[in-house]
């Protein structure tokens, strides 16, 4: 069978720093690159060019979605794959892509949408992985709708409400949620413009709660954007399993920074029945109650993550929870709890792991 082709589709302003890295990353698996650039002002549309991009320049609408979709109706290719500058495929896991795509699996089950495994860099060396749709058959149909966080799969299932999204075991890695590249962008005050501007066209729809929750939060606004995940949490409208239970997660992490251990551990076991395999919740609800100086009760919350291992790939969940992390803290409240064999044991443990290394544990 032949390989199908791919065409990459990227918007852009301002990334000559980053964009060489990410399009490296790809260049030897896409047949063609299309670049739409909102208006850069450094040498972005060079570095696009010298990687043989056809580069569309448009002015900013205060729409990602019209961006993209500008650049879906140049694209020639059987797929399409897209990416942001600040992301970069890995590239010894790249080049099994095009195989991928010819399986008879991609057929039968009709699969029109590819997600990859991502891994965001965050701040202390923190690792937060989930996956998320990059590629998408080229249909004239599928398209983006949204001012930001942008979906294509809405307009997918309005056409064809039996397909399927596969999933390739290809990583990419994102650090554009690092402080130096959020500043760099300005990406906060871009994004809560746009997260606005789309409430009050479409008011009380709770995914755009969560985002702006998630932008105040990096703000650190924190009262605003714990009322934000509650309102997320309230509203009577569907969102997706994948941001309802990062918006609990994130009411979570926002007590924990607002030093509110009390609230996020009640909060904590209200969340937990919800999503009983989500093992961030539990290691969220053992750092609440060990802040509260109950280690007994935040020793078994961490034993109860260990047990679970790393959290099932459909949720946004921190590399190290339910393995070598959780070993680190289990490690450090016993030695708290004057039992320093066991914490010998967790610390040892914690160092030598693996960290897609599962443990059980009989209570």
């Amino acid at each position: 069978m032949d390989q199908p082709s791919i065409s990459l589709c990227m918007i852009v302003r301002n990334e000559e720093e980053y964009l060489p890295k990410c399009l490296s990353s790809v260049i030897r698996i896409v047949d063609e690159i299309i670049i739409v650039d909102t208006g850069s002002t450094d040498g972005t549309v060079a570095v696009a060019q010298a990687f043989g991009a056809k580069v569309i320049e448009i002015p900013w609408e205060d729409s990602f979605s019209v961006a993209r979709n500008r650049g879906l109706e140049e694209a020639t290719g059987d797929w399409i794959l897209w990416l942001d500058a600040d992301e970069e495929m890995d590239v010894n896991e790249a080049n099994k892509l095009k195989e991928l795509l010819t399986r008879d699996a991609i057929r039968e089950q009709q699969i029109e949408g590819i997600q990859f495994y991502f891994c965001n860099v965050l701040e202390g060396d923190r690792v937060e992985h989930l996956c998320l749709q990059r590629m998408v058959r080229n249909r004239p149909e599928y398209r983006f709708e949204g001012r930001v966080h942008e979906e294509i799969l809405p307009s997918m299932l309005e056409v064809n409400p039996d397909m399927q999204v596969g999933q390739v075991d290809i990583h990419v890695y994102h650090d554009g949620y690092l402080a130096k590249n959020i500043v760099r962008q300005d990406k906060i005050s871009r994004n809560r413009s746009l997260l606005l501007q789309s409430l009050e066209e479409h008011p009380g729809q709770r995914k755009y709660h969560y985002y702006l929750g998630i932008e105040l939060y990096r703000m650190n606004e924190l009262e605003s954007a714990l009322e934000h995940f509650n309102t997320a949490l309230a509203g009577p409208e569907e969102i997706s399993k994948t941001l309802l239970s990062s918006a609990h997660k994130y009411r979570l992490v926002t007590l924990e920074t607002m030093g509110r251990y009390r609230d996020m551990v009640e909060h904590s076991m209200d969340s937990i029945p919800l999503f009983p395999d989500f093992t961030d919740l539990y290691h969220l609800k053992g750092i609440g109650l060990s802040a509260l100086g109950h280690t007994d009760e935040a020793i078994y919350a961490l034993r109860q993550a260990l047990s679970l291992g790393p959290a099932p790939e459909e949720y946004p969940a921190v590399t190290g929870y339910g393995t070598y992390l959780t070993c680190r803290d289990l490690g450090i409240l016993y030695a708290t709890a004057g039992k320093q064999m066991d914490a010998d044991l967790y610390l040892t443990l914690a160092s030598l792991m693996d960290i897609d290394t599962r443990i059980a544990f009989k209570d």
